[in-house]
């Protein structure tokens, strides 16, 4: 009933981006998708997932209301309250997570969430305490790890979406980008066949590396005294490492 036109939104669009004199690649370049689907969008084929909306209308100097609806709007022309609901109806019609989902999943992990940075902080404690990170790289990587666990490991718990926008199905996509956050390695293509596995391991890695990471660290400030810095190196290695294996694993694996 207020499905979206999409033959008229994609001629806007394509006459939007003409007109800043940018080419289909430069504008998915912006918009971390790839040229195949913005070339999409503008033959009528598909539309934008409801989260590019916002950085799209941005890139072409147009408010949202206005790019769904298809054209330009003078200044000095209002929508009516019915024209505004329509168009909101039809934004709604893209595909968004569910805020109950979001809800139910924050309450899922949450305990472990708490669990995981208070051992992780106390076993950092504990290691500082006793000399164990006396060495800059060693202190470095102790704070590396705390900031990870609880910024990283309560991103990929509760605000990592899911489920992807339709058009990682319809491309090879391989960035991920969601406010600050992007993900980027070339050759690792996220879909929603593989995606949910992707997330899975990332945070298992975010709670086995807090757990971890302050043990393997004292561990390697014990032996390189014996063994010099080659062993904190290993150490570290093996954390980048490990968290490039937690996405490109079960990428690939599920591609």
């Amino acid at each position: 009933m207020y499905e979206l036109n999409k033959t008229a939104f994609g001629s806007f669009l394509a006459q939007l981006r003409r007109e800043k004199g940018m080419t289909q690649k430069e504008l998915a370049a912006c918009l971390y998708v790839s040229d195949k689907a913005v070339s999409k969008w503008e033959r009528g084929l598909s539309v934008p997932d409801i989260s590019l909306l916002v950085p799209l209308a941005e890139q072409l100097n147009v408010t949202v209301a206005e790019l769904l609806h298809g054209c330009r709007v003078e200044e000095e022309q209002r929508f009516t309250r019915e024209e505004t609901e329509e168009l909101i109806r039809k934004a709604l019609t893209f595909s968004a997570e569910p805020p109950e989902r979001r809800q139910a999943r924050t309450q899922k992990f949450l305990p472990l969430y708490g669990v995981s940075v208070v051992l992780g902080l106390v076993e950092t404690a504990a290691v500082w305490a006793v000399g164990l990170a006396g060495t800059e790289g060693a202190m470095m990587l102790l704070i590396i790890n705390v900031i990870f666990g609880i910024v990283y490991g309560a991103y990929t718990l509760f605000w990592m979406p899911e489920t992807l926008p339709r058009y990682y199905d319809e491309n090879h996509v391989c960035n991920f980008a969601q406010g600050a956050f992007h993900m980027h390695i070339p050759g690792v293509y996220y879909n929603n066949r593989n995606w949910l596995h992707v997330l899975k391991a990332m945070r298992v890695w975010c709670v086995v590396s807090m757990l971890l990471t302050p043990l393997c660290t004292a561990a390697a400030v014990v032996f390189e005294q014996a063994t010099g810095w080659q062993v904190w190196c290993a150490v570290l290695i093996g954390y980048i490492a490990s968290l490039f294996g937690a996405i490109v694993i079960p990428a690939k694996k599920y591609q």
